[in-house]
């Protein structure tokens, strides 16, 4: 297989995605079409791995991991033109749900340092996956509300110091609300 340097930058965790295509060529990479879990809900997004990370993806989902497996080894071994595709949802009437499982995310980057925003945030490179347990899952997407939360702040805060006026630096930082304010400052302060 071809090895391809790959360049990423802006890490992000995802605890849950889902997979309804693999793309598959002569590289050391796989690209995947799904979606990504996200606050909101599902989001649509394309995720390039490699082999060894999709091992561990397929080792955490136990129940759908040997219909995975056979789909991939049969494409692997009577692959007649390239690229080939495998499509779960055709197959399996599904996107594949891969959870409990904490993927470390990457932006991809031109190789001069310029973001590739034609991506515009849908498009990954799953750089590790790291099985977890429900209630770990559970702890990091806490951790990581915090985080924005705490990050909310800290925005207000340089509004505040830039001397605008209260109202549009809470406008601005996304805290107009007096519930998430609160929860905001205290997401501050634990972090501090």
């Amino acid at each position: 297989m071809r090895k391809v340097s790959v360049t990423t930058a802006a890490h992000l965790e995802a605890t849950a995605i889902k997979v309804g295509q693999i793309i598959l060529d002569d590289s050391h990479y796989l690209t995947c079409w799904g979606y990504m879990q996200t606050a909101e809900g599902w989001r649509k997004c394309d995720f390039v791995t490699n082999y060894d990370v999709l091992n561990t993806m397929l080792r955490a989902i136990e129940d759908k991991s040997e219909a995975v497996q056979m789909a991939i080894v049969q494409k692997l071994e009577h692959m007649e033109q390239i690229p080939e595709i495998i499509d779960f949802e055709a197959q399996l009437g599904e996107a594949v749900l891969f959870d409990n499982i904490a993927f470390t995310l990457e932006r991809p980057q031109f190789s001069g340092g310029d973001w590739a925003d034609y991506t515009n945030d849908d498009c990954y490179y799953i750089r590790a996956a790291e099985r977890v347990t429900r209630t770990e899952a559970l702890a990091r997407g806490v951790d990581q509300c915090m985080q924005a939360l705490g990050k909310s702040y800290e925005l207000y805060l340089g509004y505040l110091e830039l001397e605008f006026d209260e109202e549009y630096a809470r406008e601005q930082a996304d805290l107009a609300d007096d519930m998430k304010f609160t929860l905001a400052f205290y997401a501050y302060r634990q972090a501090a």
